[in-house]
């Protein structure tokens, strides 16, 4: 009796949120937007740290040049994973799938981002964040082919949402290389530069993820 008591609510609970989530289809774009932006990050920030730590780059405009390469790495990889995942027209509402989702996914960035962030504390040489950035790719391939989300279909609009896409991630970029290159600069929280230059990164992240997502909602994957 108390079972089945507990049981109803939990249920109860359960298809509310499910019913809001179709209801209000932004509320899962935005988590897995944000989740998706964690694995970006971590893909910037692996090559970031292979480019500058092979040319022995730290800080300055020149830090914020190459931030190029692998922001650039990062639009494309987040291209494809909000066009087939976070924006899909075909989007998954069970509630439990889509919290596994989002914390393998979520998980996955966060972790590669300390293991960055962990080799910087002690200058760790390029090779270490080349051995961080195969694992990162095995395991990020691993989790598109378990979502399948290759079997989502793109749209006829396709052309216009990479166009409109690039755009918006350029715009993005300039944001993000400016502030990486001018508080690199300016900020030094630590005696450490290459900690200094990663801590640059996470605030210049966190702006031009907020740019992009408010453009990506409006001029590209508009649903």
């Amino acid at each position: 009796m108390d079972t089945n008591t507990q049981t109803v609510p939990k249920m109860g609970l359960v298809n509310n949120l499910e019913g809001l989530l179709v209801k209000y289809p932004i509320v899962l774009q935005l988590l897995r937007f944000i989740a998706i932006g964690v694995i970006n990050t971590a893909l910037d920030f692996i090559v970031l740290n292979v480019v500058s730590k092979t040319f022995n780059i730290s800080s300055g405009l020149q830090l914020g040049q190459i931030n190029v390469i692998g922001f650039s790495l990062a639009v494309v990889q987040s291209y494809f994973w909000n066009r087939y995942w976070a924006f899909s027209s075909q989007q998954t509402v069970a509630l439990w799938k889509n919290f596994v989702r989002l914390v393998l996914v979520g998980a996955l960035g966060a972790l590669a981002v300390l293991f960055v962030l962990f080799g910087s504390s002690f200058s760790a040489p390029a090779i270490y964040y080349l051995i961080i950035f195969g694992l990162f790719a095995v395991l990020e391939l691993i989790l598109w082919n378990t979502f399948e989300l290759q079997k989502n279909p793109p749209t006829a609009q396709a052309k216009q949402e990479f166009i409109a896409f690039l755009v918006v991630s350029l715009i993005g970029l300039a944001i993000n290389s400016l502030m990486i290159g001018i508080v690199s600069s300016s900020m030094h929280l630590t005696a450490n530069p290459d900690l200094n230059k990663n801590l640059a990164k996470i605030l210049a992240t966190f702006v031009s993820l907020f740019f992009n997502f408010v453009g990506y909602k409006i001029f590209v994957f508009k649903k």
